[in-house]
């Protein structure tokens, strides 16, 4: 199944008519000042090759992560021919880490912040036509795609119309499609009023082992509820045999062996990943018809279900 997967999304990279796909990106970080808010949002742009236009993809990091989050799923998107824009949330990135603020850091005021840093960085997208070498101009700000992982992945859902109990956190319309990595259920209230309100695609990705100590509360078959809850349309669930949360994190060479997703993870989110953006943001019916087809021999262990 993985081999005709990875086929399919090759064999559908080629036809990109916004920009050629290949091994050469560009990658230019910068820190842009929000002066509203009086706020550094440290991101980091990867641009395909080509000089035409093409979509964007925003990457979220977990919570005490850092621009290098999502790095493997980053530099993939690249490469298929899509700008990729990781963004940095201070308050909730790497600078907390053995800082005694990690309850304040996952506090609902700092998935409003997130939030905001996503609405600040795509005006900015919109009226800057560089950022060192990289030429924003190419930004095709008509296909956005948003993603993340965990904490990431709660600031993606809020993007795309998660409704929430607390006052501050609007979904951007700007965002066209959503992948959430290690996806969550609502810290209160029924899953159907938080996620009946997501119209546009949405992929959520998780594994059997995707828990985490911080949060005991989330089981790994929770992280299928925003899946179960979101209205037909465009909605795709994918459940990896064996995944931990860390896995998704997408950045080799941690600390812990057991972050580094085996090659069937990486492999299979890669090739789905990208059958999904191609669908979502070039409106490529073939990688559609592709990413569904996966459903149909999906390894034993791993879960595919679309809606």
């Amino acid at each position: 199944m993985i081999q005709t997967l990875l086929l399919a999304a090759a064999l559908l990279t080629a036809p990109i008519v916004h920009a050629a796909s290949g091994e050469a990106i560009m990658t230019c970080d910068a820190k842009w000042h929000d002066a509203v808010r009086d706020r550094d949002v440290p991101v980091r742009i990867r641009m395909p090759a080509g000089t035409g236009r093409v979509p964007v993809i925003l990457f979220s990091h977990g919570l005490g992560g850092s621009l290098d989050g999502g790095t493997n799923w980053a530099v993939a998107w690249a490469k298929a021919g899509f700008i990729v824009v990781n963004l940095q949330h201070p308050g909730s990135d790497r600078s907390i880490i053995g800082s005694g603020r990690i309850a304040a850091a996952m506090a609902p005021a700092q998935l409003v912040a997130r939030v905001d840093d996503v609405h600040f960085v795509l005006d900015r997208l919109g009226r800057r036509p560089r950022e060192g070498v990289c030429d924003l101009r190419r930004a095709d700000l008509a296909h956005i795609g948003m993603s993340g992982h965990s904490f990431g992945a709660h600031t993606t859902q809020a993007i795309a119309g998660q409704r929430f109990p607390i006052a501050g956190i609007a979904a951007d319309p700007r965002i066209k499609a959503a992948i959430a990595f290690s996806p969550s259920p609502p810290m209160r209230g029924s899953d159907a009023v938080a996620f009946g309100g997501i119209a546009i695609p949405f992929f959520s990705i998780t594994g059997t082992e995707d828990a985490v100590p911080i949060v005991p509360n989330i089981k790994p078959k929770d992280r299928e509820r925003p899946f179960r809850a979101m209205p037909p349309g465009g909605k795709y669930l994918l459940v990896l045999a064996g995944a931990n949360h860390m896995m998704f994190n997408a950045q080799d060479g941690l600390r812990d062996p057991a972050s580094t997703a085996t090659p069937h993870i990486r492999d299979t989110v890669v090739a789905a990943t990208t059958l999904f953006w191609r669908a979502t943001l070039l409106g490529d019916t073939l990688a559609g018809a592709a990413l569904v087809r996966f459903g149909a021999t999906p390894p034993s262990d791993d879960r595919f279900e679309h809606k």
